[in-house]
């Protein structure tokens, strides 16, 4: 006879001699509650439930959706205000057509002023920028903007200013009409202002007050407090009569203050009365396109061809016009370097662009 070995039961055999006595007792006592029972049986029965050695399913991970395809498109921004809806019809069909031209899918983004552009364009949201002068100084100083494209407007990259005061005055000329070129330094010519007042537009102005003041301060030419007149043709009108102001400033190379037809209406001798004293280069970049320096160097190039590519369209150039509120006539590539005249010229200015650039 084979002997008992309470081990040899196991714990399935455990769990149906609890269910046998359990079943006498209750046959015995029925008025013996079952709950403590049922709470031991439940219990035993967890015991023996295999556990889980299932392992967990992997997670997949996303594919990044290439640049420049719908999902992940290229993006260019635009500061314009919700009412301006033709030009924000025209950015629209600028990107389409920039589209077609790189194969890429370019979408418009719009901002109602430069502290939200700003602000997107330094989180690396904004792929294509297009940037006055001195708000591309500033985020490119931020790095996160690189100039590949210029336009041409009224016939120039880059302007200038010019100084102009009242013949009697008898300033030294260092400008020659014909050619419209300077002929002496701007040393020479600007020196000659010191201990003088100018007029400017205002503390905003960059042919009007920025650039005139750096070119004075680079020639070590320090001035009188300046005149604000809030408009190029008051310059002309003030140098014109004399007694506000001894010289003034003006953009220059995009056409002339003096020639404006409220000017020339009213002073039909003002060409002859208030003269160019010295006129500079151009040295003030027009609206230019910038990218994120964070793009792909092949990208960045094919997106400046297709850009370019839109100045052989009539269609395009009206188009950018339109989105720009600005009359574009060429495009042209230029690398950063393209700003360092101006940089040069309000350098010793030591401009907060951070501030000025706000709204």
């Amino acid at each position: 006879m084979s002997k008992f070995h309470p081990k040899g039961i196991g714990t399935l055999g455990i769990f149906f001699l609890i269910v046998i006595i359990g079943s006498l007792a209750a046959a015995c006592s029925p008025q013996i509650q079952t709950q403590g029972l049922e709470t031991e049986v439940a219990s035993t029965l967890q015991e023996i439930e295999p556990t889980s050695t299932q392992t967990p399913r992997a997670t997949r991970t996303p594919t990044q959706t290439p640049l420049g395809s719908p999902d992940n498109p290229i993006t260019m921004g635009f500061i314009l205000k919700p009412e301006e809806t033709a030009a924000i019809e025209a950015a629209e069909d600028v990107a389409f057509l920039f589209s077609d031209l790189t194969g890429y899918q370019v979408e418009s983004l719009f901002y109602p002023d430069f502290s939200s552009y700003a602000v997107t364009a330094q989180n690396n949201e904004i792929h294509l920028l297009w940037l006055n002068p001195i708000q591309y100084l500033y985020l490119n100083g931020q790095d996160a903007a690189d100039a590949i494209v210029m336009t041409n407007h009224l016939g120039v990259y880059a302007y200038g200013v010019q100084f102009l005061a009242n013949v009697q005055r008898g300033f030294t000329v260092y400008y020659d009409p014909q050619t419209n070129e300077s002929t002496g330094t701007p040393v020479q010519a600007l020196q000659q202002f010191a201990g003088t007042r100018p007029c400017f537009i205002n503390d905003e102005s960059i042919p009007g007050y920025y650039v005139p003041l750096g070119l004075l301060a680079n020639a070590s030419t320090p001035t009188l407090e300046p005149i604000f007149t809030y408009g190029y043709s008051p310059i002309v009108r003030a140098l014109y009569i004399q007694g506000l102001c001894d010289f003034g400033a003006a953009y220059a190379l995009t056409g002339d203050a003096r020639s404006a037809s409220d000017v020339i209406q009213e002073l039909p001798d003002v060409m002859e009365r208030v003269i160019v004293i010295w006129q500079s280069e151009g040295i003030i970049p027009n609206i230019g396109l910038s990218a994120n320096p964070g793009l792909p160097e092949n990208i960045t190039f094919q997106l400046e061809e297709g850009i370019l590519n839109i100045s052989d369209s009539p269609e395009g150039l009206s188009l950018l016009s339109t989105a720009l509120n600005y009359e574009v006539e060429a495009l042209k590539g230029i690398s950063d370097s393209f700003y360092n005249p101006l940089r040069e010229a309000i350098a010793p200015l030591e401009l907060n662009l951070a501030v000025i650039t706000q709204p």
